[in-house]
């Protein structure tokens, strides 16, 4: 793996004035080098709107704390600190928060706390959040069909899944969801996201598409990215109202995040559900305290979906886990709550811990799995210190 760069250094960014081998492009800005500089400036490169928050940002207590005394193990069996830690995982900025206070908060490769960066999956779990309220609201039915909701998926593999199989991504819609292979669905599908040239329209006439199934819905988990899409359809119809709207209403307001934030829109103008939100760390800090303080559906989540379904489907991706309204659960003690995104985008919370570590990044792979351990070992060692 390349060693972490800074953009400002390394002179990325875009314009003719920027040399060509340095030149973020629509066509290169989620790949390395050039995402150091593009997931913190999103909004030069793809088409978004404004997502409204709280008038003024809830402040964050602090009670800086040293980590240097960390010590757990590296990737590749060496012993290693915090700082080793943070800096070799190409970290963008970092907080923890312990008992209402941010006790660390650091920002690398020319992030500050005011910068938005883009969070990828980590969209889904808001979506997902906004939705369980929703549901515990009465405002909408975990059990909506799917076509009932938007007609225009009547045709496709959609046709007999409900809100509650999408939510928990039990659907059964057959999907190739690998990165590394550039012939996967998952590249196809993007293409509405951020390629006009290629799918106009949005993520809509892309979701008709889809008509494979590869299980009956509601018997077997597999985390597929459209999914999030689908279901942000069937809110917006359900409830007549724009994604940004739902966020800004049931989550951002309510959670006090007040910072600069926006969705990125797909080729037809929408609110990307699947990976469209950018937003500072510490409104991710915000957003942390406000679901352990007991937000609504917050019990819901943490309480998560069926793990035998998860076991069967994820081959053991991660055990003891379960995942549920586009949140991943860890069961085994302490009991975790996450949302994650590709290129390191992180949001662990420990309720019984009141614990929160919130982690930004611009890996140079997309994929998490490999680096699960090695976070996983650091958060332990944080835990054991705190």
């Amino acid at each position: 793996m390349p060693s972490p760069i800074d953009w400002r250094e390394a002179g990325l960014g875009m314009g003719e004035a920027v040399p060509e081998d340095r030149r973020v492009t629509g066509a290169n800005w989620r790949t390395w080098p050039f995402n150091r500089w593009a997931f913190q400036h999103t909004r030069q490169l793809v088409p978004s709107v404004q997502l409204a928050g709280a008038d003024t940002p809830a402040p964050l207590a602090e009670r800086p704390t040293d980590l240097s005394a960390l010590r757990f193990t590296g990737e590749n069996g060496e012993t290693i600190g915090w700082e080793t830690y943070v800096a070799s995982t190409y970290t963008d900025a970092m907080i923890v928060l312990h008992r209402g206070a941010v006790i660390h908060e650091t920002y690398r490769n020319g992030m500050t706390a005011a910068t938005p960066h883009h969070l990828f999956s980590i969209t889904k779990s808001i979506v997902g959040l906004v939705a369980e309220m929703l549901i515990a609201d009465g405002e909408i039915a975990a059990d909506l069909a799917t076509e009932d909701a938007v007609p225009e998926l009547a045709t496709s593999a959609f046709a007999g899944t409900t809100l509650r199989q999408l939510l928990d991504m039990t659907d059964g819609i057959a999907f190739d969801e690998d990165y590394a292979n550039l012939a996967s669905d998952v590249h196809r599908y993007s293409a509405s996201y951020w390629t006009p040239e290629v799918a106009r329209g949005g993520t809509l006439p892309m979701l008709a598409t889809l008509n494979r199934r590869e299980a009956v819905p509601g018997t077997a988990f597999r985390y597929r990215t459209p999914i999030a899409d689908a279901a942000a359809w069937v809110l917006r119809r359900a409830t007549g109202r724009s994604l940004a709207d739902l966020v800004t209403e049931r989550v951002w307001k309510p959670a006090g995040c007040g910072d600069a934030a926006h969705f990125l829109l797909d080729t037809g103008g929408h609110e990307i559900a699947g990976s469209g939100l950018n937003a500072t760390a510490r409104d991710l800090a915000r957003l942390a305290r406000f679901l352990m303080a007991g937000a609504p559906a917050a019990k819901t989540l943490i309480d998560g979906g069926d793990r035998a379904l998860f076991a069967a489907g994820a081959a053991n991706m991660r055990p003891d886990h379960s995942y549920r309204s586009f949140w991943w659960v860890n069961h085994a003690p302490p009991a975790a709550l996450m949302a994650m995104g590709v290129y390191g985008q992180r949001l662990h919370i420990e309720p019984e811990n009141d614990l929160a570590i919130i982690r930004v990044a611009s890996t140079p792979l997309p994929s998490n799995i490999t680096s699960d351990p090695l976070h996983g070992r650091a958060f332990a060692a944080l835990r054991a210190h705190l």
